[in-house]
């Protein structure tokens, strides 16, 4: 469990993550124009063998696993930037790999640092030195990962000139060790003892020096320490130590597609026409009975009209939101299980109190939610108070 903080360290935890998103932003950017281009050119590539009859099912496949791929990236950079932004209290903890999130990181703020090394006509190399894996330790991994992020983007700072960025993971008995080094500037005695003093900072009109304030509040939450040792022009190591998690590896269980009762009623209520037309093709091929809206007032008359064993709705939808659609579901027919589909993050005891049976990010993984669909009918629904 990580240890309550107080509202001033909110505050200043959302001040320095905003600082971070401003700074990676632009790599998103850069990233997702990439993604796009792959999608757009494999697409114009599909289509032009489709008009010259040349397509055979060799290179569908090639061209549809390239789509899935850049779409599947896509998420997952979105991903990342959400969990960039969700306020750590609100992640449970878990155990994972810090080799892992290293690679999460590196791979993150890589469009950021080619754009810094291009504009400033410098060379910055970036050498990962990671213990064999898996390197387990138990926490956030969002929150760590912003530790992270944020060590290498000051690591990227202090080096005006360019030079070395180091990330080193090691095992020392019952603790994980973190160092992140730089061949940069390097600090004085005076400022290395202020570093993680809420607002001190040495950087440019801007800069909240909130950074490694925060930094090492989530370090602290988490039963370990950081620190950092520097001399001047000879640059900087920031060294985060955390308790060990050791492995318990279970047996491997074979997977099953889950299989859905035959005939099964399903109102899907999605206002993107496309994204609504594949669940149907999708839950119709599994052999269920699905019903189709594309706003919350047609949900509603639906509902009135039917009773339906399960009702799968965007939550942010013209005239009705998903709310008002799971508690009139609900009402109609207890023991109906309602879904909710969203694109953003909604802390679990929202939909929960609403009496929903689950709820699924976007964008949707269709397998996945095959299975979230299975698990739902198994369980006892939630029922209205």
């Amino acid at each position: 469990m990580s240890k309550p903080i107080t509202a001033d360290q909110q505050v200043e935890r959302r001040i320095a993550r905003s600082e971070v998103i401003s700074k990676v932003a632009g790599g998103v950017v850069h990233n997702f124009n990439n993604i796009l281009s792959v999608l757009l050119g494999r697409v114009e590539l599909m289509l032009g063998q489709v008009d010259g009859g040349r397509l055979d099912p060799t290179q569908l496949r090639k061209g549809l696993v390239s789509i899935q791929k850049g779409a599947l990236d896509a998420a997952e950079l979105l991903k990342r930037l959400r969990d960039l932004a969700r306020p750590p209290q609100d992640v449970p903890f878990s155990t994972f790999d810090l080799n892992a999130a290293v690679a999460d990181a590196i791979e993150f703020i890589q469009p950021h640092l080619m754009t810094v090394a291009q504009g400033r006509g410098i060379a910055v190399r970036l050498t990962p030195r990671l213990a064999p894996p898996p390197v387990l330790v138990s926490g956030q991994t969002s929150a760590l990962r912003e530790v992270l992020i944020n060590l290498i983007l000051n690591a990227i700072e202090a080096m005006s000139a360019g030079g070395e960025l180091g990330i080193e993971t090691l095992r020392d008995g019952r603790w994980v060790i973190l160092r992140v080094s730089d061949t940069g500037a390097g600090m004085s005695e005076e400022i290395r003892a202020q570093v993680f003093m809420p607002f001190f900072t040495t950087k440019s009109a801007g800069a909240t020096g909130l950074g490694l304030s925060s930094a090492k509040d989530l370090i602290v939450g988490h039963g370990g320490t950081i620190s950092v040792t520097s001399e001047p022009g000879r640059g900087s190591t920031f060294t985060v130590t955390l308790p060990s998690a050791e492995a318990r590896p279970g047996p491997a269980d074979a997977v099953q597609e889950p299989t859905l009762p035959s005939g099964l009623r399903v109102l899907v209520v999605e206002d993107q026409r496309d994204f609504g037309d594949i669940l149907r093709e999708f839950l119709g091929s599994k052999g269920c009975s699905v019903a189709i809206v594309a706003t919350g007032r047609a949900a509603l008359e639906a509902l009135e009209r039917q009773r339906y064993d399960l009702v799968l709705t965007d939550l942010l939808l013209p005239e009705v939101s998903g709310w008002e659609i799971a508690r009139v579901a609900k009402r109609r027919s207890p023991f109906c299980r309602v879904i909710l589909m969203s694109g953003k993050i909604v802390p679990e005891e929202l939909w929960i109190e609403a009496r929903v049976d689950a709820c699924f990010m976007k964008p949707i993984d269709l397998n996945k939610l095959l299975g979230v669909i299975a698990e739902v009918l198994n369980e006892a629904p939630r029922r209205d108070a």
